[in-house]
C-alpha cells in the first residue's frame, strides 16, 4: 500500500506549482515587500537609512527597526496608549496620530504573521524548485 500515491496531494502540488508560474510577478512583489519591510538598514516606519550601530543600541530595536526620531514618537505613542500622563502634550499627538501608530503596529503584526505562515513557507520552498 505504501507504493500507492495519493492523487489528491499530487494534483494539489501541481496546482500550486502552476499558480507560482502563472503569478510569478505577483509573488516577486510579495517577496520584495517582505524583504524590504524587514531590512535592518532602514527605519520600519519612515524608511530613513539607519546605521547598524544605532539600531543595536536601542531596547526597542528587537521589536521594530526604528530611527531615533521614530523611536521617540513610538515611545510617546506607547506612553499615551498606556495612559501615562507624564509626557508633555505635543500638538500633533492627536487621535489621528494615535490611529496612525495603531494602524502601523497592526500592519507590522500582519506582516510578521504572514512571514511565518505555513503557506508562505510552502510558497518559498516551491519557488526554489
Amino acid at each position: 500500500m505504501k507504493k500507492i500515491l495519493n492523487i489528491t496531494d499530487r494534483l494539489e502540488d501541481r496546482k500550486r506549482t502552476e499558480q507560482i508560474e502563472t503569478y510569478r510577478s505577483k509573488f516577486e512583489s510579495v517577496q520584495r515587500l517582505l524583504q524590504c519591510s524587514g531590512c535592518h538598514f532602514k527605519c520600519s516606519m519612515c524608511g530613513h537609512h539607519v546605521e547598524r550601530s544605532e539600531t543595536t543600541a536601542r531596547p526597542m530595536a528587537n521589536d521594530f527597526n526604528l530611527c531615533g526620531n521614530c523611536l521617540a514618537e513610538f515611545e510617546d505613542f506607547l506612553s499615551i496608549s498606556n495612559n501615562d500622563n507624564e509626557k508633555e502634550e505635543i500638538f500633533w499627538h492627536t487621535e489621528e496620530w494615535v490611529e496612525l501608530w495603531s494602524s502601523w503596529m497592526t500592519f507590522q503584526r500582519a506582516l510578521n504573521a504572514f512571514k511565518t505562515s505555513i503557506n508562505l513557507k510552502q510558497l518559498n520552498h516551491r519557488s526554489c524548485d
